[in-house]
């Protein structure tokens, strides 16, 4: 009996050192498909279950860091167009959310590689109340960065925030 789990143990062991490295419990391969193409060459792809992933860069900072004025002018554009003389009633959040959806897409087609971003759009009625809008998160001073749009008629008010977070 021991001698047959002395022989399972070294099993066990044998297949964990040789398939997997140490603590890892899914396999690891490494593929490298086109050794021909002068860009791929000496590149490798490391896939683990199902998802594939590149070899790290061992870059910690943007290449091209975020500038808000660059998104700035067609943010307000967006708004403008979207919210106009519009009154206040129940169909502004859907107006809210389609501006939020385009004010993402301009941002993304942007030149600002590895940043993730978040756009919200408030919309208030004015009823000669003041608003006060808030927002925390972790941050990096260096490398994170946000954007704050304003819109206002005689009917409603518009906020729209957009941060955009490095992803390393």
């Amino acid at each position: 009996m021991s001698e047959r789990r002395g022989s399972i143990m070294k099993g066990i062991r044998k297949d964990s050192h040789t398939d997997r490295p140490r603590g890892s419990t899914m396999d690891i391969e490494m593929h490298d498909d086109d050794d021909t193409h002068p860009v791929k060459r000496g590149s490798s792809v490391w896939k683990s279950g199902f998802k594939g992933k590149l070899a790290n860069t061992y870059r910690l900072g943007p290449k091209q860091k975020f500038l808000p004025h660059l998104i700035q002018k067609k943010g307000e554009e967006l708004m403008n167009q979207a919210f106009g003389e519009l009154a206040y009633d129940h169909n502004c959040r859907d107006v809210a959310d389609k501006v939020a959806a385009d004010i993402l897409a301009f941002c993304k087609e942007q030149v600002f590689d590895r940043y993730r971003y978040v756009v919200k759009v408030v919309v208030g009625d004015k009823n000669g109340q003041t608003v006060k809008i808030a927002s925390r998160t972790l941050w990096d001073d260096e490398k994170d960065n946000f954007l704050t749009l304003n819109f206002e008629n005689r009917h409603i008010f518009a906020v729209g925030m957009v941060f955009a977070i490095y992803f390393e």
